[in-house]
This record gives structure tokens, sequence and C-alpha cells, in this order.
């Protein structure tokens, strides 16, 4: 016979609601009630060998909805409690036809020869480590989950590279994968009205689950059974803040973020790649919380065109002298992929046709998939005036009711000259043409939250890039999410339309911060320039030869960066620090006097890593040893700050030494070296992280060092 444990059974169905009824209950049935809107429920908890019929009976007299539960073990009762709260069957579909609807709308802004959807790897970052798309990105996540404890992971890439086609494999994967666990799956969206994300957060879990209290939710994520995945984390930051207040108000939506992060939970970020989370507060943030939660921050690279197009196709397009690497964008990609020989052989005539081709494709199929009568060139002007009014209220995405109020006000004349091109008896009212705008195949209305936006980041960038290019103003002004967005979808053009674009968005670039301005500009135009001070650049790619080489970079920090083939003109680069960077058949001009190289590594080229040879301290004496002492004490309170009594931070990664140091560099490097060999510091798990060793005999010293 099982036996009761009594105190964990009540405090299981407390966690759900439900109040223990002891004058019906005996030694052998354990009656729980709730009360949910107008019904109440009550649940018989028996033993396998216990009658509960007579006393379901007198339940149901009494008004009483009632269900019989067999006692197994605790585990069997939550997992039946949750099954039971949460409809995990329906949960899985639900979410499993929002995935479906996803791909059908993808596959509806392909051209008609393409008939299938298929996920296609690219090549990603894992806490600063490459891997190729062979290492599978989805299920390398999917380990990350299966770790005990909460985690915290952040997917980013640039602007269309598929964050959010990865959001949906990702929770396809979860609820494919696990009987027990299951998806809460919301798409924020940069809406016309100001949010507080306390309040977004909630009410994505109010929507998900409407029949369930937000705090049994919230305890069920901790339990780690709900998985939680944010697509579109960026959408809610405004980078155009004023600097100072700027990671204020993200840390605000992370401290929310934090607060789910207990127990078991895991929660998914999806996020353009943004200064705001990769800069020195955002570090602080994940390092004050290291104890708390584990972080795993994944960056997505550009797609490789060797997975999605043939080898000839390839061949065809570089003898076409068609710039292949500025094709990696997987709207693009699964163009190529998919027009016949004959379309792809008209396309070779231009870079810039592939894009117009690929946009004139989809407003051809739209005149017949919805038998709208207007023009190519008509859709596009409809479709540009949405982005423009998108850029002056500054929103991606808006509901059902705001876009169609917004065509049927702005766009009547339209309206009335498509409907004039139809037979009277076929004519559409005024409302159909205007619901028949709002469905146009570029146009996708979120599952997840109801909204209306552009179907990506590369359809909304080309819409921008038009109004850039067509407006009159020469001092057009946009938020980053539209300036990036219009790089992305311009990137593939010609080099003179990229120039032309890149001149066109002059002013706009003023109010970015110099490293997204350098961001972009690598990836529009395949270089960096402008004198650059005291900028710090976190994972960057620079695959470019022209590196700065006619202007003057100076105080900057590299961290975690890889160039490949660029000339380092150390008479242009002075009193700069590359951290744990990689090198890869790179080039020097000029004698290295003031730049210092920590924790590098090269492959081919010149040898960049040792060029700090050259660079010697000064002899050693009383002054410099003094300095040595301060900057060890330096070092050593990043570890254990003023005012912790225990050491919050076992582990620290080795830029924080150096980024916003007062003292050289160099010193420095020789501090980190002293300390090393006298035991202090240790070498950690993750790569180009350092520890302090607790275990250390003379750890008292540290604590004289610290003045604790």
């Amino acid at each position: 016979m099982k036996t009761f444990d009594i105190d964990g059974i009540k405090q299981t169905f407390e966690n759900y609601g439900f109040e223990f009824r002891s004058e019906f209950s005996s030694n052998d049935l354990m009656i729980f009630a709730i009360n949910q809107g107008i019904f109440d429920n009550a649940v018989i908890l028996q033993r396998c060998d216990v009658s509960a019929s007579t006393l379901k009976e007198e339940l149901s007299e009494l008004g009483y909805q009632v269900k019989i539960y067999k006692y197994i073990s605790l585990k069997a009762l939550e997992d039946e409690l949750f099954n039971g709260f949460f409809s995990i069957a329906r949960t899985k579909r639900n979410f499993k036809s929002d995935y479906h609807d996803h791909i059908r709308k993808i596959t509806e802004s392909f051209p008609e020869s393409a008939s299938e959807y298929s996920y296609i790897s690219a090549p990603y970052v894992k806490n600063f480590i490459e891997h190729s798309p062979h290492e599978g990105l989805l299920e390398d996540i999917n380990k990350e989950l299966q770790i005990s404890g909460p985690r915290l992971i952040l997917l980013e890439a640039a602007a269309g590279y598929g964050k959010t086609c990865t959001a949906y494999e990702i929770g396809n994967m979860i609820s494919d994968g696990s009987k027990e666990k299951i998806v809460l799956f919301a798409e924020l969206s940069r809406d016309r009205k100001a949010k507080i994300f306390n309040h977004v957060l909630h009410k994505e879990l109010a929507r998900s689950f409407p029949a369930v209290e937000t705090g049994l939710v919230l305890r069920e994520i901790k339990n780690g059974k709900i998985i939680v995945i944010l697509d579109g984390f960026d959408e809610l930051l405004k980078e155009r803040d004023e600097e100072e207040n700027s990671f204020e108000k993200s840390q605000a939506m992370l401290e929310t973020i934090g607060e789910i992060l207990d127990s078991h939970a895991k929660v998914i970020l999806t996020t353009r790649k943004t200064a705001i989370l990769q800069g020195d507060e955002f570090d602080d943030w994940v390092s004050s919380h290291e104890k708390d939660f584990d972080f795993v921050r994944y960056s997505l690279r550009e797609p490789e065109i060797k997975h999605w197009l043939t080898y000839e196709r390839i061949e065809k397009l570089e003898a076409a002298r068609i710039n292949v690497r500025n094709l990696s964008n997987p709207v693009l990609l699964t163009f190529l992929k998919s027009v016949s020989d004959e379309e792809f052989e008209n396309i070779l005539e231009s870079p810039d046709g592939i894009v117009d081709r690929y946009f004139s494709s989809l407003f051809m199929r739209e005149i017949k998939r919805q038998d709208i009568k207007i023009t190519a060139t008509e859709q596009s002007d409809l479709l540009k005036r949405l982005a423009q009014h998108m850029m002056y209220h500054d929103y991606t995405r808006t509901s059902k009711e705001s876009i169609i109020s917004y065509f049927s006000h702005t766009e009547s004349s339209l309206i009335e000259v498509s409907r004039s091109r139809y037979n009277a008896e076929m004519r559409p009212s005024y409302d159909e043409m205007v619901d028949r705008f709002s469905n146009h195949a570029l146009l996708d209305r979120s599952t997840a939250d109801n909204k209306i936006g552009f179907i990506n980041d590369f359809v909304l960038g080309h819409f921008v890039a038009l109004d850039v290019n067509t407006s009159n103003s020469s001092d057009w002004v946009a938020e980053s999410i539209f300036i990036e967005a219009a790089v992305n979808a311009y990137s593939s053009r010609s080099l003179d339309s990229r120039q032309h674009i890149w001149s066109r968005l002059s002013e706009a670039l003023k109010f970015m911060s110099t490293e997204e301005r350098v961001r972009l500009e690598l990836r529009l135009l395949d270089r960096v320039s402008g004198d650059v001070d005291s900028v710090q650049f976190n994972g960057f790619n620079f695959d470019t030869e022209d590196f700065f080489n006619e202007d003057e970079v100076s105080k900057c920090y590299f961290i975690d960066c890889t160039f490949i083939a660029s000339n380092l003109n150390f008479d242009q680069i002075k009193n700069c620090v590359f951290l744990s960077c990689s090198f890869y058949n790179c080039t020097t001009t000029g004698a290295n006097t003031s730049n210092e190289f920590v924790s590098c590594e090269h492959i081919g080229g010149d040898v960049i890593c040792e060029a700090t040879s050259e660079i010697k301290l000064e002899a050693e004496n009383p002054e410099k040893t003094d300095t040595i002492k301060l900057i060890k004490s330096y070092i050593l309170e990043k570890f254990w700050p003023i005012g912790n009594k225990g050491v919050p931070f076992a582990h620290r990664p080795i830029f924080f030494f150096y980024r916003g140091s007062p003292y050289p560099s160099m010193m420095t490097s020789k501090a980190i070296d002293e300390l090393r060999k006298d035991g202090f510091l240790v070498a950690a798990k993750k790569k180009n992280w350092i520890g302090l060793d607790l275990t250390n005999p003379n750890f008292a010293l540290v604590k004289e060092m610290l003045g604790r």
C-alpha cells in the first residue's frame, strides 16, 4: 500500500491554488477544492486500493466537478497537476500550429518555384569560440537546456540573419523533444505605444496561458517545465537615448528577466547585435549575477553560400563578377536557390537586378494570389509609404486595426484607382480592398502577438532604403533599427549603389555609436574608416584589407575580434590594446611602439602577436614597483569590490582589467603575470577568463592588499 506524504501532497496542491478540505477527507482519501470562475472543482486523491465512487457522488451533488487521481508518487502528482493546468498536448499543438503558420508565411514570400522550407544552419560563435555549421547550433542549444540550474541564453545576429527562424526552430525542437516541457514563445516588437517591459512580459504570460494565474506560470518557469523564448528583445531597446540612460533602461528589463532565472529556469533571448548588450555595463550586469544563473552567448555569423547554392550556381555568380560574399543573406539565398535555371541566367546580368527581380516576382505573384489590381510599382510605393510611417512613428509592428486604419485614411486614392480596374460585378468594396492591402505577402501577421509588420528585416530594409534614396531631404534620420535594416538590404547591391546609400545615410550615422557605425560600414562597404578614439570593439569580424588605413585609431580596445587579410598600419594605430583576438593572413605596416597584444593568436601573414616584443618596460625603479602594487589591488578589487563581505566574483574576463583602467596596459599585463606566478590568479574554465584562487594558503595577503 502506498503511504501518503501528507505534507508534501498538501504543499503540491497548494502550489496550484487548491484548498485542503479536511471535512471530506480520510486517511485513505484526501480532498482538495479550487474555485475557477463560476466553477467549483474538487480532486479526490486516493490510494490505489481504495474506492472513491461514493465520495465522488456526494461531492457532485454538492455542485463540484470532480476528478479522481490515484496516488503513485509526488513526482507523478506534480506532473498530473501540471498537465491538468497547462494542457501539455494542446499547448504543444498550438505551438506547432504557430510554427507551421510561420513557415507558411515565409514560403509565401518565396517565388512560385519554391515549394519547400528548410532551416539551414549558419556558422556561429559560442562564448567567443567559433563553430562551423556542422557543429549544429540547435543541438548545442539543446544541450545547454538540459543542464541543471537557471540559464540565460542570448542569441544575437545582424538584422535579417535568421534570428526569428532560429527561435522557432528552438521552440519546435523543445516541443518535439520533451514530453514534459512546453514552450512560452513571445515575439516582442517595437509597438507604437510606449511599453514597460515588466507589463509586456506579464501580458505574454497571460496571453500564452489565459486560464492559469501568472504566479503559477512563473513558478513552473522556475521549475524548468516551461522554456521561455523572447524573440526580438532588441525591439524594446532605444539606442538613441542618452548614453548614460540607455543601459539603465535595458537593465530594468534584464532585472525583470533575472527575477525569473531561479531554480531550473531557462530563458532564451534573441536580439540583433547591439552595443547596449555588448558593453561594459552589460558585462558587469552578467558578472553581478554570476552566482544566480549561467549565461551563454551565441552569435550567428553570415550564412555560408555553399550550404544554400550548388557549386555550379556559385561558379556562375563569380564568373559574372558578382560579389558572392555580399549575397550572404537568407532571403536572397533562398531566392537564388529556388529560381529556375532560365531565371537564374537572367539574374546574372547585374547584382542590383537580383534584389529587383526578387521583389518583382513577389509583386507579380501577389497580383495573382489576391486578385489585386495594382501594379508592381504601385505595390512598391504603397509599402515604401508604410515604411515611412513606421520610421516617423518609430514602430515595426502594430495591430491589424491600426494597419487597416492607416491604409483606409492614407491610401484612399490608390484604393479607388485599383477598384476602378475591376468589372462592376467583380469589384471589391472599399473595405475589402483595404483588407487585401493589409494581407499583402510581404506583411506578416504574427501568431504570437497578433501584430502586423514586414515579413522580415530584409524586406523592411528594402523599403527604408527606397525612402532614403528618394528623399528630398539631405538630413534623413531614423532610429538605428531602420538604418541597420537598410544597410543589410543594400549590402548585396553594386559598389556604386552601396556607396550612394552610405552617403545618403551620413546625417543619420552621426546619431549612432562609433561601434555601430563601424559594424555597418563593414557590412555595406567591406571597409572601416574615420578617426576613432577611445572606442571598444567587441567580437567584430574585420574581414577587410582596408582597416583604417588612412585614419588614426588611438586608445581603442579590440576584444575577441577576428582579423582576416587585414593590414594593420602602426603609423596610424596607436596606444591600442588587442585582447584575445585572432589574426589570419594579416600584415603590418610601420613599427609597433605603443600597442599591446594580449592572449592573441595568428595564422599566416606577419607575426602580429609578437609585434609587442619591441615594447619594453623601463628598468625597475621604486616608483614603478609602487605602481604595480596599485595595479594588483585594482585587479583584485575586480573580484572583491569594496562593500562586499565575501568575494562575489570568482572569475572575470581578462578584458575587465584593461578597459577603463587608469593604468598603462603593459603594466597591467605585468601585474597580472606576477599575480599568476604568486598563485593568486588561475586559469578559468571559460576561454580568456581568469579566476581568483580562494584556496591559496596566502589568501590572507589578498585581504591585506585590499585593506579588508
